[in-house]
């Protein structure tokens, strides 16, 4: 894979210094903020484009990463948390356990037959 890739690194710059050749010659004008600069070399725009174009992105990049990295370092602090907590539980003893009558009873609903219930919802 590593050899594909760098071959595929090696034609993207073949490509580029055949465009730039080609167009190496040409001279351009440019507007920024209603500031024109005539008579620019295509060669050098192209450069200071793909310069900042990358330096922009890598700024981003360094943000997403910073923010990843900050995401992974709560999550592992949780899941440290989360397996101390576990041990902890595995640790009981049974005299710790508490016994079925000091549990809280949930009372399970009324049981009415369809026929009640269509009954309720006709009338």
């Amino acid at each position: 894979m590593k050899i594909f890739l760098a071959f595929v690194k090696i034609l993207l710059s073949l490509l580029a210094i055949f465009i730039l050749s080609q167009n190496s010659g040409q001279f351009v004008d440019i507007t920024i903020f209603n500031n024109t600069f005539p008579d620019v070399n295509l060669l050098g725009v192209i450069f200071i484009n793909l310069t900042l174009g990358a330096v922009i992105g890598g700024v981003f990049m360094a943000f997403l990463v910073l923010q990843t990295r900050s995401e992974v370092k709560t999550l592992r602090n949780k899941n440290r948390q989360l397996l101390s907590e576990l041990e902890s539980l595995r640790n009981i003893s049974v005299d710790e356990i508490p016994e079925e009558a000091d549990l809280p009873q949930l009372s399970a609903p009324e049981f009415k037959p369809e026929s009640e219930l269509k009954g309720s919802l006709d009338g």
